[in-house]
């Protein structure tokens, strides 16, 4: 047996010699994220506490450590420097650096120690988009006016930014197009001069807007022919359900954008669409109008993918509500002149949505006759003027009766 151990002995150190070589070399495969005892590292530098409506202008660095006595067990994916911006103003201030570093893991320097940033406080704001259109449409057409929907998105950023921004721009292609061209597109933003708004750091978005991406509609149009917006009116037939009246009639959209030979569209000024039928309506509804049911001039179309819809708002009706016994008053009694008695309180009757009559009482109505000019003589069926809290108002106008007598002088005794 032990002849046999010493057979080819010399072979055999060599290949356990080997073995344990490569055995170190795949463990030292297998942690590729440990940390050598003694070494010097470039971290991400991050900010915390940063307030929510506030926001950093400049870009932060990378940090370069010196690290001694690391803990072996430290994952360099857990080492990063912080800058504390909890107690960060707008403008520019220097904010010291720590590094986030495993327990048992010594940061002998970093570089830099101290950083000045700039912070700026975040705006919102509602500005218009303005649509860029690129390319030529097939030939002998041509592009009519644009629709944007929503014309307008709130944009949210940095204030030195937000505030001088005017507009939001969104590109659309014609090239070659014969037919309308209709497309979602991302809002982008842009300088004054037409160039781009970058941030500090141009791979991340500083500003947004919402909603992100409007709709355009293009209308390619035939070079004979010329686009307008009309204005849209409508009518309706039957009344609301007991109680209830009818606010509103909205069309939706409040204009649409018609085709035409010029002649045709120099005397078309609105696009009548209804009658719609409220009868016994009690709550809003919105009434779709098919384009083939309304009547255009000859000549005139609308633009293909046209919509119309209406909304009926229907609110409740005002309400009457009587109050008794409100004083009235007299004004401008003219010089020597007194009333005979005071002109007796009266019934009255107001009218206004529930909300604004259910709670006034007669002390919050001003009621009064104007005695000006008048003389001594009594006074029938005399108008009675009035003030009333906000949407109230008085169906019938009151009238009083007084008399006005001469006051008696003193006799000397």
């Amino acid at each position: 047996m032990l002849e046999i151990f010493r057979r080819n002995l010399g072979v055999k150190v060599v290949s356990f010699l080997f073995a344990i070589i490569f055995w170190l070399f795949v463990l030292n495969q297998e942690t590729p994220d440990k940390l050598l005892p003694e070494q010097t590292l470039t971290i991400p530098l991050v900010v915390s506490g940063l307030n929510q409506d506030m926001v950093v202008m400049t870009q932060l660095p990378l940090v370069l450590v010196r690290f001694q006595g690391i803990n072996p067990s430290a994952n360099i994916k857990n080492i990063y420097a912080v800058v504390d911006l909890s107690d960060g103003v707008p403008g520019e201030s220097t904010y010291g650096i720590k590094v986030n570093a495993p327990q048992g893991t010594n940061v002998v320097d970093l570089q830099p120690a101290n950083i000045k940033l700039k912070l700026d406080s975040v705006q919102e704001k509602t500005v218009p988009v303005q649509a860029i259109i690129s390319g030529t449409p097939a030939t002998d057409y041509q592009v009519g006016n644009l629709i944007i929907k929503p014309s307008a998105v709130n944009v949210r950023g940095p204030s030195s930014m937000v505030g001088t921004l005017d507009k939001v721009i969104v590109e659309v292609s014609v090239t070659g197009a014969n037919e309308t061209v209709q497309v979602s597109r991302p809002v982008s933003f842009r300088d004054k001069e037409g160039k781009p708004i970058f941030g500090p750091n141009p791979g991340l978005d500083i500003l947004s807007a919402y909603p992100s991406s409007v709709d355009v509609i293009a209308p390619i149009i035939a070079r004979e022919l010329s686009s307008k917006m009309i204005p849209l009116k409508v009518t309706s037939t039957g009344t609301p359900a007991p109680g209830m009246e009818l606010r509103e009639l909205v069309p939706s959209p409040a204009s649409v954008q018609v085709l035409g030979t010029p002649q045709a569209l120099k005397e078309f000024d609105s696009v009548n669409i209804g009658p719609v039928n409220i009868t016994n309506l009690a709550e809003n509804k919105t009434f779709q109008i098919p384009i083939e049911q309304v009547t255009l001039p000859a000549g005139v179309s609308f633009l293909s993918g046209t919509t119309l819809s209406v909304i009926a708002q229907i609110s409740p009706g005002p309400i009457r509500k009587s109050i008794s016994q409100v004083a009235v008053k007299i004004h401008n009694i003219g010089e020597g002149l007194e009333l005979e008695q005071p002109i007796p309180p009266v019934d009255i009757v107001i009218e206004g949505l529930s909300e604004s009559v259910k709670d006034v009482k007669a002390d919050q109505i001003q009621l009064w006759v104007d005695a000006s000019g008048q003389a001594a003589g009594s006074y029938k069926e005399v108008k009675v003027f009035w003030q009333l809290p906000p949407g109230v108002t008085m169906p019938t106008t009151p009238q009083v009766n007084y008399n006005l007598k001469a006051v008696l002088e003193n006799e000397p005794e």
